[in-house]
C-alpha cells in the first residue's frame, strides 16, 4: 500500500487539486491558456526559473542530439518556444486552448498533439522526454502511472528531465499562505527521497540541478527592488543565484531509463 499521505487541510479550506480530472479542468479553456505566462512568469524570480529550465533542456539536446524529443504537458508553450530541437520536437497537451496558444507562440517546428499524459500513445520512440510543473502536481500513485508511460515511451538509456520541489524551503511558504497554492505539489524531504522514487519507477537519477538557491533573499530582493528598478532586481536575484550554499526552492532532475 502506498505510504504517502495527502496533507491535512483545515475543514474550511478544500484540499489542493491533485487528481487527473482536477488538473485537467484547472487548465481548461482559452482564458486560462491566454493569461498563463503573464500571470506566472513575469517577475524576475520566475523569469530566472524559466531561463534555468530552458537552459537545462537545450543542454540535454546538445549533449545527446536526440532524433525525437517529447514534451509532456507544455501548456501554452512557455518552455517550448525557447527550445532548440536537434530533431523532431513533439508536444503532447490535453487542453485545446493551451495547444492553440502554444502553436501560435512557437516557431521552432514543434509538432503539437492533443492527448492524455496518463495514456501516452508512444513506445520506445524518444531519446529525450521532459516535463515541467506537471508530475509534481500528483500523488504517488498517479506519479507512478506517469513514470510508467514515460519509461515506455523512452528508448533504452533515454533521458527524462522534470522538476521537483524542496520541502525545506517550500513548506514554510505554503503554510504561511496556503491560498496561494490551490494545486497540489509533492514536496521532497531531500534528493534521496526522489532518487528512491525514481529508482522504484525504473529510472536512474543522474543530476539534481538546484534552482533559486537563495529563495528567501531573492524574494526579498523582488519585493524591495522590483517596484523601484527592474534592472537592480534582476542583478540582485541572479547574483545570489551564482552563490552555491543556499537551499534551493526546486531542482531540475535529469534521469536515465534503466
Amino acid at each position: 500500500m502506498n505510504s504517502e499521505l495527502k496533507p491535512s487541510t483545515p475543514t474550511n479550506r478544500p484540499a489542493p487539486l491533485a487528481s487527473e480530472a482536477e488538473i485537467q479542468a484547472a487548465y481548461q479553456g482559452r482564458q486560462a491558456a491566454g493569461g498563463y505566462v503573464q500571470r506566472r512568469f513575469t517577475s524576475e524570480l520566475m523569469l530566472l526559473l524559466h531561463d534555468r529550465q530552458v537552459v537545462a533542456i537545450n543542454r540535454a539536446i546538445r549533449r545527446h542530439a536526440p532524433a525525437r524529443t517529447l514534451e509532456i504537458a507544455p501548456g501554452p508553450g512557455r518552455v517550448t518556444r525557447d527550445v532548440r530541437p536537434a530533431g523532431e520536437l513533439v508536444c503532447l497537451e490535453f487542453n485545446e486552448g493551451m495547444i492553440a496558444e502554444g502553436q501560435a507562440a512557437c516557431q521552432n517546428g514543434a509538432v503539437w498533439h492533443q492527448g492524455n499524459a496518463f495514456e501516452l500513445p508512444f513506445a520506445n520512440e524518444f531519446e529525450l522526454i521532459y516535463s515541467y510543473r506537471f508530475v509534481r502536481h500528483f500523488h504517488r500513485e498517479d506519479r507512478d502511472r506517469l513514470y510508467t508511460g514515460v519509461r515506455e515511451a523512452l528508448r533504452p538509456g533515454g533521458r527524462f528531465v522534470m522538476d521537483a520541489v524542496n520541502q525545506r524551503v517550500s513548506e514554510r511558504l505554503r503554510q504561511a499562505k496556503p491560498d496561494n497554492y490551490p494545486i497540489y505539489d509533492k514536496l521532497y524531504s531531500g534528493q534521496d527521497e526522489l532518487r528512491t522514487e525514481l529508482a522504484e519507477a525504473g529510472f536512474e537519477a543522474l543530476e539534481f540541478e538546484p534552482v533559486l538557491r537563495w529563495y528567501r533573499l531573492q524574494y526579498q530582493a523582488q519585493v524591495l527592488l522590483g517596484p523601484r528598478s527592474q534592472r537592480a532586481c534582476r542583478l540582485a536575484i541572479r547574483t545570489l543565484e551564482r552563490l552555491r550554499r543556499g537551499p534551493a526552492l526546486e531542482w531540475i532532475v535529469t534521469c536515465r531509463r534503466g
